[in-house]
């Protein structure tokens, strides 16, 4: 049985909490780092699909306490919340947030990088809404405002798993607050408390964000800040700063 996710958000900073989170000596991590076991509707359209292929993702040890991965669309999908409460309604989440404006501009650069997008980043947000509604609601691709709207999401979980069982953290405290933020992390999965150096395992160089884009960005999104400040108590000014630069991810 799977204990936690590190479940979001994409280009939020899980690649780097799933190295520092797979190296502790009481977890046994995922041989792949996303698993995608309960994003994939074709698997799921028949029923649930036997978890003996996902199980066999994991090595647990003599001195294994948890069982984990992490699959950053998990918090956006929105049939993975059901899907993993009917696995494992205990299931821990661990979740990376990154200020929604600069997170939007860095998944259209990946999705550049892949092939994925075409259209340039002003274009994109402009046809996300269509593209949207002609998937269904959502894309795990075309996504850049949509997956921003954080609160919405983190308000499933806590419904469906209670807030106990779901850790946020602010993908800066991987950097600025490193042993602090760790610490948060192993009280949360229950395992002792383990020391590792800080670092930036993830850095990509590309063009600033056009001022325009930022400022409609902006518009969409800092309603959504606030009501995230609402729910967990945050602080989020900076994030609803227009002149943040685009530190990449």
């Amino acid at each position: 049985m799977v204990d936690f996710v590190i479940g979001g958000v994409q280009k939020g900073g899980t690649t780097a909490l799933a190295k520092f989170v797979a190296a502790h000596p009481e977890v046994a991590f995922s041989s792949v780092k996303e698993a995608h076991w309960f994003d994939r509707d074709e698997d799921f359209a028949n029923g649930t699909p036997d978890p003996a292929a996902y199980h066999r993702l994991f090595t647990p040890g003599p001195d294994t306490r948890v069982v984990g991965e992490a699959t950053p669309i998990y918090v956006y999908w929105r049939p993975c919340v059901d899907r993993i409460a009917a696995y494992n309604p205990e299931m821990r989440w661990i979740l990376v947030l990154r200020d929604p404006v600069e997170r939007a501009y860095s998944h259209w650069v990946m999705e550049t990088g892949r092939g994925d997008e075409m259209l340039p980043f002003g274009q994109a947000l402009a046809q996300e809404p269509a593209r949207l509604t002609k998937a269904g609601g959502q894309h795990r691709h075309w996504s850049y405002v949509d997956r921003g709207r954080y609160a919405g999401q983190i308000e499933r979980l806590f419904a469906r798993f209670g807030r106990e069982r779901v850790l946020v953290l602010e993908n800066e405290d991987l950097a600025n607050r490193h042993d602090e933020t760790l610490a948060r992390v192993w009280e949360f999965l229950h395992v002792a408390p383990w020391s590792l150096p800080t670092e930036r395992v993830f850095a990509q160089s590309y063009a600033p964000m056009d001022a325009a884009d930022r400022e409609f960005l902006h518009h969409e999104l800092d309603p959504e800040t606030e009501s995230l400040e609402r729910l967990l108590g945050w602080d989020l000014s900076a994030w609803r700063a227009r002149t943040s630069p685009v530190r990449p991810r």
